[in-house]
């Protein structure tokens, strides 16, 4: 990713200094003017560091515009210049020192020559892959920048929320950057990037539907553990609504002699059932014992 967006990144470069040559060109009599209502002017020093600019000696520019700025502490526009010396020198740590300071303070300027310090710091910040504050001045300059210029804008504020992995943000963005792509540029001239922001946002797109199909899956299986849990929290005998029958087989009922509760004798147990209890005799035993109770009592008489 990032040896894919150095080599576009180069190509912005080359076009942003396209920008400056012209912008730092229209405003080279304001900073002469500036410059000669300072107590210790020195437009001469000035000029020079304007042209060494323009021509793309950056280091030197840097050099003399560093000197300045000791000896006579430059305004803010002088010091966002030096800004986009450390920029274009790759040196961008340095460069949001000086841009993030005077940012707040560039109100004053005219919209378009913000947004090149907005943008300068963006992609100072981008290319340190601190992503938050380039998103914020990238935000910014998308607020005064030509609309020529918002496609690649988007397309960088793109990258960011990707890094991110804010993938819907991400894929909003190429969408916007695809637009202002087609309607304000020639088809030839962004031929490459356009292809490339059309795969970025449908990567972004499969991104965002691989999480919706993951955030189901989760979803239901917290459902299911949800249920579970209440199934394991309610006891089981409250769950069974009728009691189990008595499986235990009933023994017979032994009847124990009756005592006289005046005398302490037992009374033989009262037969409630003789003619059962004869019948069962006669089968079981040999010998009428009926009989021979009778014939033992008449001898007995």
């Amino acid at each position: 990713m990032f040896g894919c967006n150095n080599i576009h990144g180069n190509n912005l470069l080359a076009a942003f200094r396209q920008h400056l040559c012209c912008l730092l060109a229209f405003l080279c009599v304001s900073i002469l003017t500036a410059s000669a209502q300072t107590s210790d002017p020195d437009p001469v020093q000035l000029d020079k560091a304007v042209a060494y600019f323009n021509s793309g000696k950056y280091h030197e520019a840097l050099l003399i515009f560093q000197q300045l700025d000791k000896r006579y502490k430059l305004n803010d526009r002088f010091r966002a210049y030096i800004g986009l010396c450390y920029y274009n020198e790759w040196e961008y740590k340095n460069a949001t020192n000086y841009l993030d300071e005077v940012a707040p303070r560039l109100a004053v300027l005219a919209p378009h020559e913000r947004s090149v310090y907005y943008f300068a710091n963006a992609e100072s910040h981008f290319q340190l892959q601190e992503y938050k504050p380039a998103i914020s001045f990238y935000e910014q300059a998308l607020t005064v920048c030509y609309d020529s210029e918002k496609g690649e804008i988007y397309y960088r504020l793109g990258l960011c929320y990707m890094f991110g992995e804010e993938w819907e943000k991400a894929r909003d963005a190429y969408m916007l950057s695809e637009t202002f792509f087609r309607k304000h540029r020639t088809a030839t001239d962004v031929e490459a990037r356009l292809a490339q922001v059309v795969n970025m946002r449908k990567g972004c797109q499969a991104k965002i539907d691989e999480k919706l199909a993951a955030d189901s899956i989760a979803r239901a299986k917290a459902v299911e553990d949800s249920l579970r849990a209440i199934a394991a929290s309610i006891p089981l005998d409250s769950v069974i609504t009728e009691k189990p029958t008595d499986t235990i087989s009933s023994k017979p009922i032994v009847t124990t002699p009756i005592v006289d509760e005046k005398k302490k004798t037992p009374v033989p147990p009262i037969d409630d059932k003789p003619e059962k209890q004869k019948k069962k005799q006669e089968d079981v035993a040999p010998i009428n014992l009926e009989d021979l109770y009778k014939d033992k009592v008449k001898v007995e008489e």
